[in-house]
């Protein structure tokens, strides 16, 4: 859920603000840079500051106010699209579908869509990053270092920070790039600190005075503040500068405590209770004091300027000053230690009601109140479940005891580990779940536990433990667990199919039919969904085509799969492709657009442009080109791309080569390669191996074309894929004749399959269009016997491959030499490619 009082620029009253004209000219020029840092300890008016230039001077600006609990890489950039989508409303819808490639911390595909984005903006823009020093989550800081290099010009970040800048600033400051602002231009001067006294605060104080202030305070901005309203109380100006000393700590804590106590009892107990949530409204504050008049005591303490910030135009909600919710949580501890876990859990429960549940877990983990956030997070597995950064430092920072009797956060925290690919861990931790299968509490759960040995198993490629494990789970769950679902209407897996984890695809074959026939019977099991669309995408590759939309219409067809956006997803695609494989593109255009309403998830936007991309390719498959998809995917053949779905980026290498954009696509390959070769992805190196093969053919390079095509035959033989060639139309016919002729020419040479490739070959001309010229003069299994001939095959070989006899296939020769007019098998060659069929 995006706050939006995230992203409200903080309002600051113009009478209460001295005009510091060299913060504003520092502020300036940051707008010919591409960052500028304001960092000083709180209290220096840093936020102050960057609001005071921005309303003052109308600059185009938008506000990310962050904390703590936006240490998660998703978290933390989702807020920056939100804020940024403010000005420019395509932007969210154009970025947020690469979200999910930072879930296993790679960010490299996300900024460059960030970037290309941000490009396009015609006018310039202001970033402002606030309290950054409450991030210290490592990855955060990369990509915000990533970010910055690649930052456009008319782009300005903005960084406020208690702390120096934690990622590499120092190119940046080299190339004048960077603007710093720190305590010493933050200070108050001596004339600031006169026209602060005189002007603003009503204090007729002399210079001399301002000075000692100013000397004792060091310039902090809060200190003096701090001062003045105890001085506009004081009967006594020179008694209580006199008196004003100490240690930075100890005057804030002294100036806090003043004006504290100078508070009715009822307002200091509903400062002290409500500074434990670091926003509050009425009703909030209501739940925790027990009071009835919180919205009215909010206003009043607003309009007493008494530390509180308004984090909205409608005055809602409010938060403390930093440095004053300090002091009163302190004192908090001190006071209603007794009470402390009775006002955070009531904190707690109105959050969760109202739907705040990150904010709810946040309050228990307080005080180290870990049992009920546990409890807590049971209680609302599914719906934080898509916090998945968030929820991993919750589940890592809650003690061994939290988990004890509560299995469900056990198994969530095993999916978590699963889908940031900690399989060690996860597997380490399942263990000792078997181990605790005797125990009469957990008995109910060996199924799950099983379920998810079965899942870590296979993606580790151990297919024997994973059918032992489903087999087990079968036995103790024969209904199904819920924890089978649990991502299935999210965007998160971080492959395109299950069939990426097999080398030999008859080995996925005999896998996936297995359980399809154990479960395929079972009522309101839409696990098995996810089986039959694999198996529908392996029938498929093979060529299968009724029998693989038949497995895409069962999904199709059961209400019970239709809810989960991935399952459906997948088999509105399978269907799609099948259609078109038939002929029947505008059937697959049509079930394409039919699915995008029907799809009901958190993450539609990506399920969204997955649609779009599949649209784009389809496109590509009939001879058209969509250079709208081009532009508006938000992927580029540059981008660093982290593992995971891959077939964007497949559909964007296809995309270029149509666009003339070879060497762009040669680019991009080359990196998928390398990619999934380390990862050992057998189904996806032959998917890119065979688009270097095209790229190289369509550059002209033949040498490298057949080299490639050389290495996808070699890669794909022993699975036998077929549509991965065939759907690649007739330039790879073209090119499976060239490499056809070239090894007969080098017979002795170790190559791939000769044969399998004309086995191939012979299936594209089942499936390529037909000339008019052909259809009227040679019938298509004489075209055939006019291929074969092409590829060298004796009057022999070509009756076994066509299952006919020899002399069948003399009476066909004969045919065809008196349609075509010839003598000879070198003349019909001739004739054949001045019709353009070979």
């Amino acid at each position: 859920m995006i706050l939006s009082t995230k992203l409200h620029i903080p309002q600051t009253r113009r009478d209460d603000l001295v005009e510091r004209t060299a913060i504003t000219e520092l502020l300036n020029k940051g707008l010919k840079s591409k960052l500028t840092s304001v960092t000083a300890p709180g209290g220096y008016g840093k936020t102050t500051a960057l609001s005071q230039w921005l309303q003052q001077f109308a600059i185009p600006a938008v506000w990310i106010s962050l904390g703590p609990q936006d240490n998660d890489l998703i978290e933390f950039w989702s807020y920056t699209i939100a804020a940024v989508n403010s000005k420019n409303p395509k932007f969210a819808e154009r970025v947020t579908p690469y979200l999910p490639s930072l879930k296993s911390g790679a960010f490299e595909s996300f900024i460059s869509a960030m970037i290309c984005e941000l490009e396009s903006f015609s006018d310039e823009l202001v970033m402002v990053w606030d309290d950054y020093h409450t991030i210290d989550l490592a990855p955060i800081h990369a990509s915000v270092a990533y970010f910055l290099g690649f930052l456009p010009a008319h782009i300005h970040l903005y960084v406020t920070s208690r702390a120096e800048m934690p990622f590499p600033t120092a190119r940046l400051q080299t190339t004048g790039q960077m603007v710093k602002i720190t305590i010493q231009e933050l200070r108050f001067q001596l004339a600031e600190g006169i026209r602060y006294f005189q002007d603003c605060m009503g204090l007729s104080l002399s210079g001399e005075k301002v000075a000692v202030l100013l000397d004792r305070t060091e310039g902090w901005i809060s200190g003096l503040y701090l001062a003045a309203i105890s001085l506009q109380r004081s009967g006594n100006y020179s008694d209580f500068i006199r008196a004003f000393s100490g240690e930075h700590r100890n005057i804030s804590d002294y100036l806090f405590q003043e004006v504290f106590s100078l508070q009715l009892s009822e307002i200091q107990s509903f400062l002290l209770k409500t500074s434990i949530v670091d926003r509050i409204n009425g009703p909030l504050c209501e739940a925790i004091t027990g009071q009835v008049n919180c919205q009215e005591l909010l206003e009043m303490l607003e309009q007493h300027n008494l530390f509180i910030v308004s984090l909205d135009d409608q005055r809602k909600w409010y938060r403390y000053h930093h440095l004053f919710s300090e002091f009163l949580r302190r004192l908090f501890r001190q006071r209603y230690a007794g009470q402390s876990k009775e006002l955070h859990v009531k904190a707690a429960h109105w959050l969760e009601e109202h739907g705040f549940l990150e904010e709810a877990v946040e309050q228990l983990f307080v005080d180290g109140h870990h049992q009920e956030a546990s409890t807590l997070i049971e209680k609302h597995l599914q719906n934080l479940h898509a916090k998945r950064g968030v929820l991993y430092r919750w589940l890592c920072d809650l003690p061994e005891t939290c988990f004890t009797g509560k299995p469900g956060i056990q198994f969530l925290y095993v999916k978590v580990m699963v889908e940031t690919n900690e399989m060690e861990l996860a597997q380490a931790r399942l263990r000792l779940m078997e181990d605790k299968l005797s125990d009469p509490e957990w008995k109910p759960y060996a199924g799950t536990v099983h379920f998810l040995s079965a899942a870590v198993s296979f993606y580790r490629r151990d297919f024997r433990r994973a059918n032992e494990y489903f087999e087990m789970f079968d036995r103790h769950t024969p209904g199904g667990s819920y924890i089978q679902m649990i991502e299935a209407n999210s965007y998160s897996m971080y492959f395109d199919t299950l069939l990426s984890f097999f080398h030999d695809l008859h080995d996925a074959e005999r896998f996936f039919y297995k359980w399809i026939k154990v479960w395929e019977d079972r009522d309101n099991y839409p696990y098995v969904g996810f089986f039959y669309n694999t198996y529908s995408l392996l029938l498929y590759e093979w060529n299968r085509l009724e029998e693989a939309a038949a497995y895409a219409e069962r999904v199709l067809r059961s209400t019970c799969m239709q809810p989960y956006a991935l399952i459906l997803l997948s088999a509105t695609i399978n269907a799609a492709r099948i259609y078109q494989a038939k002929g029947d593109s505008a059937k697959a255009f049509e079930l394409l657009e039919w699915v995008k309403p029907n799809i009901d998830s958190v993450d539609k936007r990506m399920f969204m442009r997955r649609i779009e991309a599949e649209k784009a390719n389809l496109s590509l498959a009939n001879g058209s080109f969509d250079e709208h998809w081009l532009q508006a995917c938000g992927i580029k053949h540059s981008d660093r791309i982290p593992l995971g779905p891959i077939k964007e980026y497949l559909y964007l290498a296809s995309a270029l080569m149509e666009h003339r954009e070879v060497d762009e696509a040669l680019q991009l390959l080359e990196q998928l390669y390398r990619l999934v070769d380390k990862a050992d992805r057998t189904w996806d190196k032959v998917k890119v191996t065979i688009l270097q093969s095209m790229a190289f053919y369509r550059k002209g390079d033949m040498t490298n074309a057949v080299m490639k095509l050389e290495a996808a035959l070699q890669l794909a033989e022993p699975g036998k894929y077929i549509r991965s060639f065939v759907d690649e139309g007739a330039k790879m016919a073209e090119l499976l004749r060239e490499y056809i002729r070239q090894r007969q020419i080098n017979a002795n040479r170790k190559s791939a399959s000769v044969l399998y490739a004309r086995e191939l070959l012979l299936l594209m001309s089942d499936h390529m269009n037909e000339t008019a010229s052909s259809g009227a003069l040679i019938t298509k299994q004489e075209l055939k016997i006019l291929r074969m001939i092409d590829m060298g095959l004796s009057n022999k070989q070509i009756a076994e491959q066509l299952q006919i006899t020899a002399e069948t296939v003399k009476s066909h020769l004969k045919s065809m030499y008196r349609k075509l007019h010839v003598n000879s098998r070198e003349q019909a060659l001739e004739q054949g490619k001045e019709f353009q069929w070979l």
